[in-house]
């Protein structure tokens, strides 16, 4: 994630020109922060069919708002409080689908799900063994609460240190620490119940 010093000064360079109205010069900031983006909205969004749009609008939004970054964070830590601040809007706006927690699910997904949760340490699974964790990480993270999935997005699959978190969520460092710790342990706690379930 760290870049050198001439990426740095390549990136501010970007900015200011975006800043002066060149919209030429936003196409580079799109293409090195596409990907980050793309996975934070799918992960907060968790509707495939959606993310394009949603990500397009995200950097739309950035693009109206970049005079009003002011280089006090990262470009990726005001990029991700944009992306983050528009998926909640989006998620307000489609309540319909509602989540349920594991011990919810019928006995068929049950059972699907606790056949693919292996022991063994990831870096010793094969590529089909990761790919079912993958899977069952990716099925609790979208039955956590909106706020517990969020924290564990940013810190577990961005890998955005406490810091940054706090200032895309506009937390305190010691509250996104609690929020993690709380999310983290909810997680676990949810899949100890449905695995108790059986």
């Amino acid at each position: 994630m760290a870049c050198s010093p001439a990426e740095v000064a390549q990136e501010v360079q970007w900015i200011r020109r975006a800043q002066q109205g060149d919209p030429e010069a936003f196409g580079p900031l799109v293409q090195k922060f596409q990907q980050r983006v793309f996975s934070l909205v799918y992960h907060l969004v968790r509707r495939r069919d959606e993310v394009e749009d949603l990500v397009q609008e995200v950097f739309i939004k950035a693009f109206r708002a970049i005079r009003s970054y002011n280089f006090q964070s990262s470009f990726a830590t005001w990029l991700g409080r944009i992306a983050t601040n528009h998926c909640y809007d989006y998620l307000r706006h489609e309540r319909a689908s509602r989540v349920s927690f594991y011990w919810q699910m019928g006995e068929d997904k049950q059972r699907e799900l606790e056949n693919s949760v292996e022991s063994q340490p990831e870096d010793e699974l094969d590529h089909e063994e990761r790919a079912v964790l993958h899977d069952l990480v990716d099925k609790l993270l979208s039955r956590a609460p909106e706020n517990d999935r969020t924290v564990l997005i940013l810190k577990e699959l961005q890998d955005y240190s406490v810091e940054e978190i706090g200032e895309i969520l506009k937390l305190k460092p010691t509250t996104v620490k609690v929020r993690l710790h709380r999310a983290r342990k909810r997680m676990l706690e949810d899949l100890r119940q449905w695995r108790e379930g059986k």
